[in-house]
């Protein structure tokens, strides 16, 4: 047993083991997932950024260009002025693009970006160089300079712009490429960790189902020993029982012909031969009852029998006692009820639920006894309820041992083997018995047989016409 605890705990241990290496690589791979997921976003974002801070740059020189001819061309101050003011305005935007840009730059673009940054600068130096001439009214040479030196600048800084959006793109497309590659990583990873964690799940799973075979193996030959022993119990009980009730035949004799033959005069004398007589025969039964107890766990040949025969027979030996008593007992029987069930054993069974019902019963105002057999389904029905005495839910509780008796019922006679040997008779034969009571409302057991076919039409109508019980009926007894 202690070798069986460790493997069992080894074995769980195991199991939490595996849940916790699968939800670890769950966790991991779902963690992986979205710290790239947003890596790549965050890259796709920067790239997309700096593309269109290029772009917007190569659009300011052109437009630069073009504010410059305005200025040249310009026939007065206010014109002048006004160009000046554009120029300006596009010069600031392309300082605010190249600082924007400049954040976060990624290594490989440095170099291309500082040729970029100085021809800006030289741009920017060039473009108010020409407005200089161009307030001189010296627009020949602003024209010159504007041909000389601005456009060639600006055809550079769109070269370079072309290199730099190049550049990025490349930079993008390996970041990418890494990120991949870190993703494939992980899925391998995490897929060779599941394909771990499954072989351990087999592995463990497997020495749970040979540890639960060999336990089960285990049970049964325990379960079957167990059975023997039980056996050679009721064996050996059956033995005694009957060794015991031997000598109390003659014993009840001899205490019987002493007291009839008038040798002892002495009235307690009597009296003494009176209670022991009285204490054989109530000995006398009381082996009687173990012996059909132990009898009762056994099944015999398959033997079919009516219920309803069964119950009408005992009614037959009950019905006085309960009219004596003053117990009324209404039966509602249903002819031709068969079931898997010696008809002797049936009537062991009607006898020892219908005499409790009586005995506990009688001295009630209004004590009445109902009886009715019938088929509900696949099932035959012995029902037998009370107004009596009724149980409460301790004494329920141990009511099918052997030898209980209620301390309220203890005065009433009785070996405390009825309802135990009944129990024992119905579950031999497949049935269930079930007892439902209230204290102080009365009693109602229920016992259920599977309903089989009648045994023959020629005997099933005998018995219908010989049965009292050959139709339904409600009697007062």
């Amino acid at each position: 047993m202690v070798s069986s605890r460790t493997s069992i705990r080894a074995y769980r241990a195991g199991f939490f083991f595996v849940v916790a290496l699968l939800s670890a690589v769950t966790a991991f791979t779902l963690w992986t997932e979205v710290r790239t997921g947003a890596r790549v976003d965050a890259l796709v974002n920067e790239a997309l950024v700096r593309a269109r801070l290029i772009g917007r740059i190569r659009v300011d020189v052109l437009s630069l260009e073009s504010a410059i001819e305005a200025h040249i061309r310009a026939t007065d101050d206010a014109e002048r002025d006004a160009a000046d003011v554009v120029m300006e305005e596009i010069l600031s935007d392309i300082r605010l693009a190249s600082e924007e840009y400049t954040r976060n730059l990624p290594p490989g673009d440095k170099a291309v970006w500082e040729r970029f940054n100085a021809a800006c600068q030289g741009l920017a130096d060039q473009v108010r160089a020409a407005a200089v001439f161009s307030q001189r009214r010296e627009a020949d040479r602003a024209r010159r300079h504007l041909a000389e030196r601005i456009r060639p600048l600006a055809a550079q800084l769109d070269a370079l712009g072309e290199s730099l959006s190049e550049e990025n793109s490349n930079e993008a497309r390996r970041v990418g490429g890494r990120l991949a590659d870190m993703r494939v990583r992980n899925t391998a990873l995490g897929a060779g960790t599941t394909l771990l964690a499954m072989l351990l799940s087999v592995l463990v799973g497997w020495q749970v189902t040979s540890l639960l075979k060999r336990q089960d193996a285990t049970i049964q030959g325990q379960l079957e020993e167990l059975g023997r022993h039980n056996q050679e119990l009721d064996s050996f009980t059956r033995r005694v029982a009957h060794d015991l009730i031997s000598p109390l035949a003659p014993l009840k004799g001899y205490l019987t012909l002493i007291r009839r033959t008038g040798a002892v005069k002495d009235a307690g004398a009597l009296e003494m031969l009176a209670q022991c007589e009285s204490s054989a025969v109530r000995m006398g039964e009381l082996i009687e009852a173990l012996l059909r107890f132990c009898r009762a766990g056994t099944r015999g040949e398959r033997t079919v029998g009516e219920l309803d025969t069964a119950v009408t027979t005992v009614l037959l030996e009950v019905s006085q006692t309960a009219a004596a008593q003053g117990v009324a007992v209404d039966r509602t029987l249903q002819p031709g009820v068969a079931v898997d069930c010696p008809g002797q054993l049936l009537q062991v069974t009607a006898r020892n639920l219908l005499t409790n019902a009586v005995k506990y019963s009688a001295g009630r105002p209004d004590a009445r006894v109902t009886v009715k057999v019938f088929t509900e389904g696949p099932d035959a029905v012995l029902e037998v309820a009370d107004n009596g005495i009724g149980m409460g839910p301790g004494v329920l509780a141990l009511l099918f041992q052997p030898f209980f008796r209620a301390p309220e019922v203890r005065s009433l006679p009785g070996h405390g083997l009825g309802l135990a040997t009944t129990k024992r008779v119905v579950e031999a034969h497949g049935g269930t018995l079930t007892v439902r009571s209230e204290e102080g409302k009365g009693t109602q057991v229920v016992v259920r047989f599977a309903h089989v076919a009648r045994l023959a039409e020629g005997s099933t109508a005998e018995s219908a016409q010989s049965s009292p019980a050959s139709s339904i009926r409600k009697v007062a007894s």
